[in-house]
């Protein structure tokens, strides 16, 4: 069994091998592009790879991401139809729940506000909700969504999520699918979207989802630049409905430096740095598959491919 390693979203190549070989010694490992035979190869960890690169490759049993973005390697015309297994944390990517925290918690304490207020020389208190009197709603209750919700309940905030299927959730009222996405977006004042991208989900943060939201909310979005509308936001922003928007995901990236959204002072923009993916954190969960379909095991952590996560 032989695991490809493609060039990495941080480090080098080699630091992601031997951080995988400390973990699996005999595990032979090669690096891309030096492929060898390409019917030895079995698994594939990808990160800025692009699929229509990769040969052909007949006994490929499995492809890791290394990050949690799904969709250009499922609607890729060239990805081939093997598992795709994801490699995040089980319990939740620790770099990803304390920003998503972090930005929650500057929308809650009107950072942004204070930070246009600096611009002009203003000195002014801003009125200050409290914890339990902040809605903060996460479009998505998945591994990346979970830990960072959770650890707002415990700080006191009233907390709630959206998500496609019903399910039970003892600590985050959960909102289920059409028939309860108003009522989820009705209540909240700080709108999280850490959803995947699909065609259902694609352009989701736009008019019909701002409209919806109480006068003064804001907008997170941790998941990808396909999913919002950039001039239903600027009207939004423009007419005060909206008080303020994170992006973290843009659509192209990088930004281009003539977008609108650059100096627009209700916006913060983030060069995509949610995570941090290192061999420490993927490396654990691209093991222990290899190891589970060595010994005949089912795979763990499969993307469901017509759901598209």
């Amino acid at each position: 069994m032989v695991l490809l390693v493609t060039p990495p979203v941080l480090g080098t190549m080699e630091q992601w091998r031997d951080g995988l070989k400390s973990l699996m010694p005999e595990l032979e490992i090669r690096l891309w592009p030096n492929i060898g035979d390409p019917a030895d190869i079995h698994y594939i960890l990808i990160g800025r790879f692009d699929l229509n690169d990769m040969p052909s490759l007949p006994n490929l049993r499995a492809l890791m991401p290394m990050f949690a973005g799904l969709d250009h390697l499922l609607y890729h015309p060239k990805c081939p139809p093997v598992a795709i297994l994801r490699t995040g944390e089980p319990k939740g990517d620790k770099a990803m729940t304390e920003y998503a925290v972090m930005h929650v918690l500057r929308h809650h304490r009107r950072m942004q506000e204070y930070q246009n207020q600096q611009k002009n020389q203003k000195w002014e208190v801003l009125d200050q909700k409290q914890p339990h009197e902040q809605t903060i709603g996460f479009m998505g209750f998945g591994q990346m969504a979970a830990s960072p919700a959770r650890i707002l309940v415990k700080m006191g905030f009233d907390v709630s999520a959206w998500v496609r299927n019903e399910r039970k959730e003892d600590s985050v009222k959960l909102y289920f699918g059409k028939k309860e996405y108003l009522n989820f977006l009705r209540r909240t004042n700080i709108l999280v979207c850490l959803l995947p991208l699909t065609k259902s989900t694609k352009h989701i943060l736009s008019a019909d989802t701002f409209k919806e939201l109480p006068r003064g909310a804001s907008i997170i979005n941790l998941g990808r630049g396909g999913h919002l509308v950039e001039e239903d936001l600027i009207k939004y922003l423009d007419n005060n409905h909206l008080s303020g928007a994170t992006l973290d995901a843009t659509l192209p990236e990088p930004l281009p430096k003539e977008s609108q959204l650059w100096k627009h002072d209700k916006i913060t923009i983030m060069p995509h740095v949610a995570r941090r993916v290192r061999p420490e954190s993927v490396g654990p969960q691209v093991i222990e598959n290899i190891r589970r379909d060595i010994s005949g095991l089912p795979f763990l952590w499969q993307v469901d491919r017509e759901a598209g996560y």
